[in-house]
């Protein structure tokens, strides 16, 4: 059995793979095995990962996924150990450990595996398998760790300068117009910055005006749904404008008179409802300079994860809206897969006295 082509497999689902707990327990025999090492890092960090695959399948393999999809393009970002649901990283000398991360901003919500059970394998599920190489080219100590923990112990990872893209699937958008739509209400936002469903837009209140309180998702869903679905976008204009236009729409029933001029493309669109509005007529919508992905505080109140997105899924052939998807930015990742425009990594610097801690220990979020 070739374990490191069955390690490419993902699980059948998530109770298969093994608890950090029992991790622990199957890593620890690896404590003082020698590794080569050829000082390139690529090569080393392969051949770790390697030595952690053949140890852990060889005593326990995972059932397989029949069905499944790995929803980044060219599996960018995605675990090399699927089974298991781990990434491997060597740790050698130094002051400080820079785990780098390529490809995905390591605890988001963005689904990596969809495996067609209704389960799916997001970016902050992955484990990390961190081993620290002594002068003799031995394991010294493995630290298993999750996303989460190492923001919490060391700070958020480095966000990267590229734009963000999100993709929605087909076989996703299909479901979503079947069901109606896709609404989701706001979950994290204080009942005093939300208004009251009977509230009017004063006639003097610009889209670019900042809000005291925004319309909760389910009245904006009220308001703009039925009299949205069937209108056609000009499909001769270019994806820009044609978001513009659905803002145009969105702004006009939600109650915004006169012509809204002032599209400068600020973030987000709508700024007093705190809504961004993007079209979808391609699997892949490009997000800009923001994304839920990465959270950044947008004014006191909102900051990527609160603002609301309203995507208009647009059938490219003649332009009519076949269905909306509404809800907060925390949201996207649980459905869809975040992605970049070109290839990035998420950095963050670990001191080397952490891992000198757990000297010939196996450990999980000590």
């Amino acid at each position: 059995m070739n374990c490191i082509e069955e390690g490419k497999k993902p699980p059948k689902c998530k109770s298969v793979i093994s608890t950090p707990e029992e991790l622990v327990e199957a890593l620890r025999p690896l404590i003082g095995q020698a590794i080569p090492m050829t000082g390139k890092s690529r090569t080393d960090g392969s051949n770790f990962r390697k030595i952690v695959t053949n140890h852990l399948l060889s005593n326990y393999m995972p059932e397989a996924a029949d069905e499944y999809e790995i929803v980044p393009p060219k599996q960018k970002g995605v675990p090399a150990f699927l089974r298991e649901y781990i990434d491997t990283y060597i740790v050698t000398t130094g002051n400080s450990y820079n785990l780098q991360v390529w490809n995905r901003n390591p605890n988001s919500t963005s689904v990596q595996v969809d495996l067609k059970n209704g389960e799916t394998l997001l970016a902050s599920d992955v484990r990390f398998v961190l081993g620290k190489i002594d002068t003799d080219n031995c394991i010294e100590s493995i630290i298993v760790m999750t996303p989460d923990y190492i923001e919490n112990r060391f700070g958020k990872f480095g966000k990267p300068t590229v734009k963000q893209q999100l993709i929605i699937s087909n076989k996703k958008r299909e479901d979503i117009i079947r069901d109606g739509g896709m609404v989701i209400a706001d979950s994290n936002l204080p009942q005093e910055l939300l208004a009251s469903g009977d509230e009017i837009i004063n006639a003097d209140v610009s889209i670019k005006d900042e809000p005291q309180k925004v319309l909760p998702i389910e009245i904006i869903d009220e308001r703009i749904t039925d009299r949205l679905i069937g209108e056609k976008l000009d499909i001769s204009l270019s994806t820009k404008q044609r978001g513009q236009q659905l803002e145009r729409m969105v702004a006009y029933q939600l109650g915004y008179s006169g012509k809204q001029d002032s599209l400068e493309g600020g973030y987000p669109d709508i700024r007093n409802q705190m809504l961004e509005v993007k079209v979808q007529d391609s699997p892949t919508i490009d997000l800009g300079k923001y994304s839920p992905q990465f959270e950044e505080q947008i004014n006191d109140n909102f900051t990527t994860r609160t603002i609301r997105y309203l995507i208009a899924l647009t059938n490219a052939m003649d332009g009519a809206i076949d269905g909306l998807i509404m809800c907060p930015g925390e949201e996207l990742g649980k459905s869809f897969t975040y992605v970049a425009e070109k290839s990035f990594k998420c950095q963050r610097s670990i001191p080397m006295s952490f891992f000198e801690e757990f000297k010939g220990q196996v450990v999980f979020n000590p």
